[in-house]
């Protein structure tokens, strides 16, 4: 039992270590090996994310390119130049930018989409007022279907909430456009670390920042010569050369340099293409008897979603089970054949090979080959319903096809809350919170301390998961946190009461310790599990119906929970042994706020007496 007991007080003391280090340093910069860099310098409170409600952020309108493309080529011998084309094309009603490919009677017409009655309509006008053109051509980016532009909101919300913790807004607008509200996108954080031989220090880099024109920004220091610039402002990808270079004529040589944060690159990663790409993964066992396990290795085999030509939603024909139906093109079908011959288990039923489709790096799924496949037509077939498979066909379809988009409106989003009112909450928090710990203090006594402690030790511990994930804290968030302090509490007064009726039934301190905690564990686990499944459940209706609001307060709400379980459990229980090892089993008073008449006999006797 001691060892037990010492081994978990090392854990608790490494876990609140490593939290209280993490909530501490204001930048955490870590490359942890085999999982890449930790990387988390947040402008919020101990180094927090904060959400659009109360930080602000950025607001970002896309729409969908269309329009049709001419290229138009006359004689040698026509007089004609871009004001002849343009006149032309005013005749026809057609308003679009011609451009003259150098002195060549060739132009390109972009304007809007023109249906093949009207680019015909075009031709004739040019016939009219030039002549037969001896080339003329058209390169179409037709309206987006609802399917495509489903695909690429999927797309964006994957790439701007990749762990699903960064709270964006991204949402349709009409037929064409894409709304995107990034919190805290607008700003810049600047990381500067000067060689060691540089000196100077934050004032005279906050000097020389007012002197480039900067204004509500903020410069603070570590060790190393590494200086963190917060900017109000966003720093682009121009600015960042000529601020380095500043930086360097002014202090000295440069040795890291690195800007997040940055609005500049939420829209770099926006624009992207997505990134479809079919895998041949070799697995640790035959796949007909096992499935794919591990030891599993991936290998590239030239396939992609440029090679992918269709992507549709359909039923078995002998199981009507839910299926998506892909077709490659020529070059992809003969890839795709060579694949499946090699490792489906109707003739290699000893294969341990896979096929992983993945899309932005991340695995959609990885189906087993049932068939050699020869003509590129082939289904994906796993417990899909139907929702599911149609979600799987627009990624796919997205990926290999994604709409062009262009920027057209990008400005500043204000917090909802407002500093002050942030401030304010946060005060109302901390005022509850002292409330709360002198409450059971007062009424528990020595068990009240300990529950104290747990209750900061909880709080310590899930801001530094907050932290570390990282989750973006808006309202909802705070909510399902505000609630999980409850749950923490009522951990332990379950604990506490069950312990005081142990003493109240003559048990000594440690007796009454372990059979009070033995007989709360089950309230408190079968209470916190029900708990657990209410946050999964907002959590699936959450991801189904939009609800970004639900989606925060229930995963603040989960990790809320599993958190006071380990404080509950481990952390109030190791205090109060320790209490009891340190002497005092004789006064039990000091853990109950009434004096006990044991139940055998009737007579009064005090907390502290014996039996």
């Amino acid at each position: 039992m001691r060892r037990r007991t010492v081994l978990l007080t090392l854990l608790i003391v490494v876990v609140l270590g490593v939290s209280v280090v993490a909530l501490a340093l204001p930048e955490i910069r870590i490359a942890i090996p085999g999982l890449g860099r930790l990387d988390r310098a947040e402008s919020g409170p101990l180094g927090l994310k904060l959400g659009l409600d109360l930080q602000g952020g950025a607001h970002l309108v896309y729409q969908a390119l269309t329009g049709t493309t001419l290229a138009v080529t006359f004689a040698d011998d026509a007089e004609v130049d871009t004001d002849a084309v343009s006149a032309a094309l005013s005749d026809a009603e057609y308003e679009a930018e011609v451009a003259q490919i150098g002195e060549t009677p060739t132009f390109i017409i972009a304007g809007d989409y023109l249906l093949p009655d009207a680019r015909e309509t075009v031709r004739l006008a040019l016939v009219d007022a030039i002549g037969e053109p001896v080339e003329f051509s058209a390169d179409d980016l037709p309206p987006p279907t609802s399917e495509q532009m489903d695909g690429v909101l999927d797309i964006i919300s994957r790439r701007v909430n990749l762990y699903g913790t960064e709270e964006p807004i991204v949402q349709r607008f009409g037929d064409d456009r894409i709304i995107i509200q990034l919190p805290g996108a607008s700003g810049s954080v600047v990381a500067v670390q000067f060689s060691p031989d540089v000196e100077t220090d934050i004032a005279g880099i906050r000097a020389f920042m007012s002197e480039l024109g900067y204004t509500g920004f903020d410069v603070t220091g570590s060790e190393n010569n590494l200086f963190r610039i917060s900017t109000g402002s966003t720093v682009g990808i121009e600015e960042r050369d000529r601020l380095r270079t500043a930086l360097a004529d002014q202090f000295g040589p440069i040795a890291a340099f690195q800007v997040t944060g940055s609005i500049e690159d939420a829209k770099r990663l926006i624009g992207e293409t997505a990134q479809l790409e079919f895998l041949r993964r070799k697995c640790g066992a035959p796949v007909a008897q096992f499935g794919c396990i591990p030891p599993i290795a991936d290998n590239r085999i030239g396939l992609t979603g440029d090679d992918l030509e269709d992507a549709f939603v359909g039923t078995h024909s002998v199981t009507g089970e839910w299926v998506v139906n892909i077709q490659f093109n020529d070059r992809g079908a003969e890839i795709f054949g060579d694949l499946t011959g090699a490792i489906n288990v109707q003739t290699n039923p000893q294969s341990d090979e896979v096929i992983a489709i993945f899309l932005d790096g991340r695995q959609l799924i990885s189906p087993v080959a049932q068939a050699h496949i020869r003509d590129g037509r082939s289904q994906i077939s796993g417990n899909f319903n139907r929702e599911s498979s149609r979600t799987l066909a627009v990624q796919l379809k997205s990926g290999r096809l994604p709409v062009p988009l262009q920027l057209i409106q990008e400005s500043e989003v204000d917090s909802w809350l407002g500093a002050e009112s942030l401030e304010r909450s946060m005060m109302a928090g901390l005022v509850g919170l002292a409330l709360v710990l002198i409450f059971v203090i007062a009424y528990y006594r020595a068990a009240g301390i300990v529950a104290a402690i747990a209750l900061v030790c909880y709080a310590v511990v899930t801001l530094a998961i907050f932290k570390l994930v990282p989750i973006t804290l808006t309202l909802p968030h705070i909510g399902g946190f505000i609630l999980s302090i409850g749950l923490a509490v009522d951990a332990n007064v379950l604990i506490f009461e069950r312990i005081k009726e142990e003493i109240r039934l003559g048990r000594s301190l440690a007796s009454a310790m372990e059979v009070g905690f033995s007989r709360a564990w089950p309230a408190i686990r079968d209470g916190n599990v029900s708990t657990l499944i209410t946050c999964v459940v907002l959590l699936w209706f959450g991801n189904r119906l939009g609800g970004g609001l639900v989606n925060g307060f229930a995963l603040t709400l989960m990790i809320g929970v599993l958190v006071s379980m380990f404080t509950a459990v481990l952390v109030s229980r190791n205090l109060l042994q320790a209490l009891q090892a340190m002497g005092l089993s004789r006064a039990a008073n000091l853990f109950t706020p009434e004096k006990i008449r044991p139940r055998e006999t009737g007579r009064p006797q005090s907390a502290g007496g014996r039996r």
